[in-house]
């Protein structure tokens, strides 16, 4: 292990644990350069990372975003994805013709 990260297998909410539920690969690690959560696994061959872990600290929220992120469920997050794009892609027209409306009105 590199000395920058420091392997966690033993935490209060039992994450560490309930993670390899998910993929028994999977391992923890704090990052100390970074400062966050990693998650890593054993399977995979020159590179173990994974995912960062998007939040401060490991709870419930560890697992979610870990089921969430798994790759059987790449056609779902692209949906996701495409549908926020094309609702920001929308707002940001109706602005636009807004914005346009009041320079020539004015």
């Amino acid at each position: 292990m590199k000395n920058n990260l420091i392997l966690i297998d033993n935490d209060c909410y039992f994450i560490a644990q309930r993670l390899k539920e998910i993929d028994e690969s999977y391992f923890i690690v704090f990052n100390l350069f970074k400062r966050v959560y990693e998650v890593h696994s054993k399977n995979q061959q020159k590179n173990s990372y994974c995912f960062t872990i998007p939040y401060l600290a490991l709870d419930d929220r560890t697992i979610d975003f870990a089921i969430k992120t798994r790759k059987e469920n790449i056609d779902k997050i692209l949906k996701e994805i495409d549908e926020n794009n094309n609702k920001v892609y929308k707002k940001n027209i109706k602005e636009q013709v807004e914005k346009i409306k009041e320079a020539i009105c004015w």
